[in-house]
Order: C-alpha cells, then sequence, then structure tokens
C-alpha cells in the first residue's frame, strides 16, 4: 500500500490509520518522528499523497526548499503534494481596507496569520510568508511537477482539513 503523509503534524494529526503522521517535536506524538527537510526514511516514489497543512510558514527564507524537494522525491509519479499556508496578501487586503467581498478582519487575526499562534514554543511562530501567486511559483520552480493548480477540495479521505479565503493553496501532481 502507498504512504500517505502528513507532515509537520504537530497538534494536528490525521487520526485515520491509512494516514502517517511525521513531525520533529516529540510532545506531538507523531507516528514518525522526524526532520521534514530529510526523510531517508521514506523510499523513492513511495507516496501517493503528502500533505504540508500550515507548515512551510514556520520555516524561514529558503529553509523549507529541501521540504518540497524531499516530497517530490517520495511521491510516486501521479502522486498529490497538497501545500497550504496564510495568504498574506489577502490577509493585508482584509486587515487595511473594506471590500465587499472580504470581510473586514481584526488586527489580532491579521498579526496570529502574519506570525503565528505563539503557545509557548519557537516551532508555533510563522517566519516566511506567501499570496496565492506567491507559492505557486515557490512550489513551482523547486521540483518539475507535471500539474499544478490552486487546491479547493474536497479533503482527502481521513483529514480535516479545509480551505478558507485567508489561505493560499497548492496542488501540485508528480
Amino acid at each position: 500500500m502507498s504512504l500517505k503523509l502528513n507532515l509537520g503534524s504537530g497538534q494536528r494529526p490525521f487520526s485515520s490509520p491509512t494516514w502517517t503522521n511525521v513531525d520533529c517535536q516529540e510532545k506531538w506524538n507523531p507516528d514518525v518522528l522526524a526532520d521534514i527537510r530529510s526523510m531517508p526514511m521514506f523510499a523513492d516514489e513511495s507516496a501517493e499523497i503528502i500533505i504540508l497543512w500550515h507548515v512551510i510558514e514556520h520555516f524561514g527564507c529558503g529553509e523549507a526548499d529541501p521540504i518540497i524537494k524531499e516530497c517530490h522525491r517520495i511521491l510516486q509519479p501521479g502522486g498529490r503534494l497538497i501545500v497550504a499556508t496564510p495568504d498574506l496578501e489577502k490577509l493585508a487586503r482584509a486587515f487595511t481596507r473594506k471590500w465587499h467581498d472580504m470581510p473586514l478582519i481584526s488586527e489580532q487575526i491579521y498579526v496570529t496569520n502574519l506570525y503565528g499562534a505563539y503557545m509557548g514554543d519557537e516551532a508555533d511562530r510563522h517566519k516566511w510568508g506567501w499570496s496565492g501567486i506567491g507559492l505557486m511559483n515557490y512550489i513551482g520552480n523547486l521540483a518539475p511537477w507535471s500539474m499544478m493548480h490552486t487546491y479547493t477540495g474536497p479533503a482527502p479521505e481521513g483529514t480535516d482539513i479545509a480551505t478558507d479565503w485567508w489561505m493560499a493553496t497548492c496542488e501540485a501532481i508528480k
């Protein structure tokens, strides 16, 4: 059976037995304790799907590059990488202007999405950010994907991921 990986699972592990939760912090009780920038425990082309749900913004400029490259290595041909992060452009517009098609958000919501919801651990902080187009360009420039598009759902079986207006999302197919 092909792997289904939830990388950087943290406090949002997928409870389905078909998913493998991977995180570098033991306190979250991941199935695999590992730095997701290097995962030699997973064979080349062994995963059918990998999810990075609000993970890469916790790495500084360029620090997530190895993560995307590892995902490409581990994915089977036709395998899916789904990535989500706060969309800094949409959040800034919502914070600075009242648009008819976008709610006005509070400073707390804006700053929490910009810097992360600090809960006593430095890993909680956001260290980089993207717009929707910026995320697509970033992922697309790191590996030779056969197809890419904005991810709008539905949530893969066994997950609880959901898209919302303030997220930059991307699905890349190997």
